[in-house]
C-alpha cells in the first residue's frame, strides 16, 4: 500500500465532528475516529497503543482555531470559570485566529504541534498533575510514532530517529514526574488508569532513567497485586527480567 492509499484508507475511518469551544464560544469542527472503527493490535512496553489501521492518539486533541483553547476530549467542555478566564486571558488574547486547515487527515508532526497546545493550555490553566502527565504521555508516544515513520533510505535517517527519540524521551521524563506526583496526591483512575497500570508505567520510565532500584519495587507490587490483569502482570515480569540482566551486566 503507498502513501496515497494509506491516506485514503484512514480518511475512511475519520469524521469531522463538531464542537462548540467554552472559551470563545465559536463553533468548528475537529477530525475524529469513527467508534470501534480502529484495530487494536497491542501496547508496547510503555502502553503506547498500536492499531493496524490508524493511530488513535494522533486524534486526541482537539483545538479551537479561532481562541487557541486546545484540551484532549475528556477535559474539553470541562474548564472551570476561573481556568476560562486564564484561558481568556493568557491564551486567547495571544492567539492569531485562523480558519481550520483542509487536511484529509492529521500527520504526526500535525498531531505532536497540537498535543503541545493541548500541554500549553493545561499547564496555562493550572491542571492537575495527572491532567499533565497524561498530554505528555501522548507526546512521547508521538514522538516515538514519527520515529517509525521514517524511511530507511532517508539519507537523514539516523539524525532525524535520534531527535525524536530524544523528544520522546524528554516528554516521558516529564510523564514520568507529574505522574509520579499525582500518584501521591490524587485519587484514582489517574490519567484513566488503575494503581496497578499506573504503577507498571511509572516503572517503565524508572527503568529508562536508569532508577532501577525504584522500577523494581514497582513491578513488585504490580506483580504480587490480587487485581493485575494476566497481561500486565507478563509485562511486569518481562521488564523485571530484563532489569535485573542490565543489572548483572552492569556490575560484571
Amino acid at each position: 500500500m503507498d502513501a496515497n492509499e494509506k491516506i485514503e484508507m484512514e480518511k475512511g475511518l475519520l469524521i469531522d465532528k463538531r464542537y462548540n469551544c467554552p472559551i470563545c464560544d465559536k463553533q468548528f469542527r475537529s477530525k475524529a475516529v469513527k467508534s470501534n472503527s480502529a484495530k487494536f493490535v497491542d501496547t508496547m512496553p510503555d502502553l503506547r497503543p498500536i492499531h493496524s489501521n490508524v493511530n488513535v492518539t494522533k486524534y486526541d486533541a482537539i483545538c479551537c482555531p479561532n481562541c487557541g483553547y486546545a484540551a484532549l476530549g475528556k477535559n474539553f467542555n470541562s474548564p472551570t470559570a476561573t481556568q476560562r478566564k486564564i484561558i481568556h486571558e493568557k491564551i486567547e488574547t495571544n492567539f492569531k485566529s485562523h480558519e481550520a486547515a483542509e487536511c484529509p487527515i492529521y500527520t504526526t508532526e500535525m498531531a505532536i504541534s497540537r498535543m503541545k497546545m493541548v500541554l500549553l493550555c493545561t499547564v496555562t490553566k493550572g491542571g492537575k498533575d495527572s491532567e499533565i502527565g497524561n498530554v505528555c504521555l501522548k507526546i512521547c508516544w508521538l514522538y516515538q510514532d514519527l520515529a517509525d515513520e521514517i524511511a530507511d533510505d532517508d539519507p537523514d535517517a539516523e539524525t532525524k530517529r535520534e531527535t525524536y527519540l530524544k523528544e520522546a524521551y524528554n516528554a516521558g521524563m516529564n510523564a514520568y514526574d507529574r505522574l509520579t506526583n499525582a500518584r501521591m496526591h490524587e485519587d484514582y483512575p489517574i490519567a484513566g488508569m488503575n494503581e496497578t497500570t499506573l504503577d507498571y508505567l511509572l516503572a517503565y520510565f524508572a527503568y529508562k532513567k536508569e532508577d532501577y532500584t525504584t522500577a523494581l519495587q514497582l513491578l513488585s507490587g504490580v506483580v504480587s497485586s490480587r487485581s493485575v490483569s494476566p497481561r500486565l502482570k507478563d509485562k511486569s515480569l518481562d521488564l523485571k527480567d530484563i532489569i535485573n540482566k542490565v543489572r548483572e551486566n552492569t556490575e560484571s
